[in-house]
């Protein structure tokens, strides 16, 4: 799981590098991934599944893969990934609306915090294409906490063929729009698609598949939180990148939100079984 999040971690760092449209480098990433996971099923001699659970977690999870890209080209890559960290949080609101399960006295508090955590970060950086970035990573939280209410039921095959399908959705919704923007491919950023389709989205998942078969889903959500830590760490590093005092303040309070009611929240469900 470590591995996982500092795979996955690099995202950021990796998409500045690319000069070609959003909806491209999320496409082709997929592509790779997806020929990633399919040798994996194919050595591993899982079966591909479409059932209802698999093809909504496709489609939630390919929202993702296309909003966070989308993020990363408006915003800072800190702000991208931190934002998208609020998943949980659209886990209880949908929760709520769609499962009509009623939140508990934490639930409404960590919702609350966190609202705090993203106004602040909408206050960092009033700069309007950057405003609209943070829009774009919320919404790719959004997506991703809808995924987890979606197909909480799913089991075994179902959970990689539901990653497969949202490569596969993402793919044939990115690569056409090399046919209607500009012509920047190159072999230079083909690789770093490779390398993001492969080393940064591809074998993570099949990491995270095989983590969640040996730890708790606590250990999980708490060793992901590398991922948001670490991915500005290496934009700072390389390209410099240094996210506002402010912006980095509400990172690290919205982190703490979001890990902190994930332990309260398998601490509570433990009681109540």
């Amino acid at each position: 799981m470590v591995f996982c999040a500092m795979l996955w971690s690099i995202a950021g760092l990796l998409i500045n590098h690319i000069p070609m449209n959003s909806f491209v480098i999320a496409g082709g990433r997929s592509l790779f991934a997806a020929m990633t996971v399919v040798v994996f099923m194919a050595f591993t001699k899982q079966k591909f599944i479409i059932s209802r659970d698999t093809v909504i977690s496709g489609v939630l999870l390919c929202g993702v893969f296309l909003c966070f890209v989308g993020a990363n080209k408006l915003t800072t890559a800190a702000n991208a990934i931190v934002l998208q960290y609020t998943a949980p949080i659209f886990v209880l609101i949908f929760s709520l609306v769609f499962l009509h399960k009623k939140p508990r006295p934490f639930d409404v508090a960590a919702v609350l915090l966190t609202l705090v955590g993203v106004a602040l970060f909408f206050i960092a950086d009033i700069d309007a294409g950057k405003m609209i970035g943070n829009v774009v990573a919320v919404i790719a939280g959004a997506f991703f906490g809808g995924m987890f209410v979606a197909v909480g039921n799913t089991k075994g095959e179902e959970k990689m063929s539901g990653i497969l399908l949202a490569h596969i959705f993402c793919a044939c919704i990115g690569l056409p729009f090399l046919m209607f923007t500009e012509n920047t491919v190159t072999l230079e950023g083909v690789s770093l698609v490779a390398v993001l389709g492969i080393v940064q989205l591809g074998i993570p998942y099949i990491l995270y598949a095989l983590a969640s078969n040996h730890c708790s889903t606590i250990s999980c959500v708490v060793i992901s939180a590398l991922e948001p830590i670490f991915n500005p760490v290496w934009v700072a590093i390389i390209d410099h990148e240094i996210p506002s005092p402010l912006a980095i303040g509400s990172g690290v309070f919205l982190i703490a939100v979001i890990t902190v009611y994930s332990v309260l929240d398998e601490k509570f469900d433990k009681k109540s079984a």
